[in-house]
């Protein structure tokens, strides 16, 4: 069963998904509880999780953003900036981040979804990043850029065999007859 994106629905669950070498992970965004799909997978929610505006591609713009993970440590428990500070930026850099809408169609769909998540955007992690704001908040934000960043800048490379075969893998021998500097002993007019 597919979703028809004019059909009348009761909500939309902003879910996450965190590739990682350990796993995916997967997130409500600011809804408490679990959620479990069609497909059995569970979605843990929080209202600790925040993500920044989504913003599709355009206009030259790679748009990027965060996920925020705001909450007051358990004074007995494990230092959680402590571990993840310890996987390092690695560990999720260059990895899938990809955010899903959950159609609800009735109120009962909340326990027995009948429609799976549908995609809505992908991006790639970038770097986390820690605040102890105050004696007691801490924050831990995963930075995430765009599909396209770096498409606007310029790339580069010269005309010449090795370059062109570079950007489009196969080589153009008629390259190695370009100039290579812009100096002119004569003009040509006048």
């Amino acid at each position: 069963m597919t979703f028809d994106p004019r059909a009348e629905v009761i909500g939309v669950l902003d879910l996450v998904s965190i590739d990682t070498p350990d796993g995916v992970f997967r997130f409500l965004v600011g809804v408490d509880g679990i959620f479990t799909d069609v497909d059995g997978h569970q979605w843990i929610g929080s209202r600790l999780i925040g993500a920044s505006d989504l913003r599709p591609s355009i206009q030259g713009e790679a748009a990027g953003g965060s996920l925020t993970l705001a909450f007051i440590p358990d004074p007995d428990g494990a230092d959680l900036i402590a571990e993840v500070r310890a996987l390092g930026t690695d560990y999720i850099r260059d990895r899938e981040i990809i955010f899903w809408d959950q159609p609800l169609l009735s109120m009962a769909e909340f326990h027995a979804p009948t429609l799976p998540p549908q995609r809505f955007l992908t991006r790639r992690g970038r770097d986390v990043q820690f605040d102890l704001s105050g004696a007691l908040e801490r924050r831990i934000t995963l930075n995430f850029e765009g599909p396209f960043t770096g498409r606007n800048r310029a790339p580069g490379l010269q005309y010449t065999v090795a370059d062109h075969s570079r950007l489009i893998g196969a080589g153009n021998a008629s390259l190695r007859f370009m100039p290579t500097d812009m100096f002119q002993e004569q003009k040509l007019f006048g």
